[in-house]
């Protein structure tokens, strides 16, 4: 019988615990755990409160540096860390992976097992410069103190092992947070109108998530289809240094910018192709599989996390990094052609049902945990 049964989640926000780990965080508390939530007091950490998990709110500040805020966010896990005292701690996003795993293996030594896992390596990584010489430094120290480290797609893991700032033992491979097939099912988009395409794009409004790309493409299209919408959905971030601009979105005429959306489906019920110029250094991110799941084909650029989700030529395609005018062709070649359409989107959802079920992704969870003695 396990003595301590009390389990810590940290990440940047609520949403990317409700989004990729709710079912994780239901079997510790279907199996008696106490699951504490360290992370923003929002509305999407309060959802999986009412589920029974105790949330401890605290600030992660996003995207650079910032020391005043970073000390606060320190002093706090500390206290949270000392209060609870949990037997396992599972990491998500860099400041919370780099802060948590020094706090926890300071505070509770060898009686805590701690996990981490990387989803990408975002604006830090990309931007380079002291921003990047600092996230390195605090992955170089924090990573040899915890017992795994999961990576969601292979650049990634490569990246670090080659500049050593973790054992080869330690870590692992587990492709993306998966996605719940039961909820993203696939569309039948045959009867969609060939001569009115729908364009989507999903993400947080970043300059880094290919923003200003969406709209140059969108521009270019539709000079050649006037009726192609192209459609975007995405949170925005107006305190992040990589923000991009309300008052330059809301400029771009040949864009349909649609708020946050609480559910994606209906757009992708609607939508033609995924168009994802992302160069952010995603983990894998979840929009391509959703998208994939519900048989929709994607054009992206060839980056580390994307690559891992779009097969080139069968599931879409890839073109080099920030190329816009290869992805403009792309769009317009597939936009042209409904048929080809159609059937990358069917391979995209056998792809989605082979390699992202959000289930196959916890069991993988679950088996890393029991290898570090958690019984689970």
């Amino acid at each position: 019988m396990y003595e301590n049964k009390t389990v810590l989640f940290a990440a940047n926000r609520g949403y990317a615990l409700l989004s990729s780990r709710r079912e994780l965080i239901n079997r510790f508390l279907a199996d008696g755990w106490q699951v504490v939530l360290a992370t923003a007091n929002d509305e999407d950490s309060r959802v999986l409160e009412d589920l029974g998990a105790s949330l401890e709110p605290m600030t992660f500040n996003r995207g650079g540096v910032s020391p005043l805020a970073d000390w606060c966010a320190y002093r706090r896990f500390r206290q949270i860390i000392r209060k609870w005292t949990p037997s396992l701690v599972q990491l998500f996003h860099a400041k919370p992976v780099i802060m948590g795993t020094v706090i926890a293996r300071g505070e509770l030594g060898q009686s805590v097992k701690i996990v981490n896992t990387i989803t990408g390596l975002g604006h830090a990584f990309v931007k380079g410069g002291l921003v990047t010489q600092i996230a390195s430094a605090g992955y170089r120290m924090a990573l040899p103190r915890a017992d795994i480290t999961i990576f969601q797609n292979r650049d990634d893991r490569a990246m670090f092992l080659k500049n050593h700032w973790l054992p080869d033992a330690s870590a692992e491979l587990i492709a993306g947070s998966g996605v719940p097939l039961d909820r993203f099912t696939y569309i039948n988009r045959i009867d969609h109108d060939p001569e009115r395409p729908v364009v989507v794009m999903l993400g947080r409004l970043l300059n880094q998530k290919g923003i200003p790309e969406f709209e140059r493409i969108a521009r270019r299209v539709r000079k050649e289809i006037p009726q192609a919408r192209f459609c975007l959905a995405g949170e925005e971030e107006p305190n992040h240094p990589d923000s991009v601009s309300m008052d330059w979105l809301s400029k771009a005429s040949d864009v349909e910018y649609l708020g946050r959306l609480s559910d994606v489906v209906p757009l992708l019920e609607k939508a033609d192709l995924l168009l994802f110029p992302s160069y952010y250094r995603e983990g894998v991110p979840r929009v391509v599989m959703e998208a994939a799941a519900t048989g929709l084909a994607t054009v992206a650029f060839d980056v580390p996390g994307v690559r891992e989700a779009v097969r080139n030529g069968e599931t879409g395609y890839l073109v080099p990094e920030r190329d816009v005018e290869a992805m403009t062709v792309r769009v317009l070649e597939l936009l042209r052609d409904h048929s080809r359409r159609l059937k990358m989107g069917r391979r995209a959802n056998e792809l989605a049902r082979s390699a992202f079920d959000i289930h196959a992704v916890q069991e993988a969870y679950l088996g890393v945990y029991r290898s570090l003695g958690i019984y689970i």
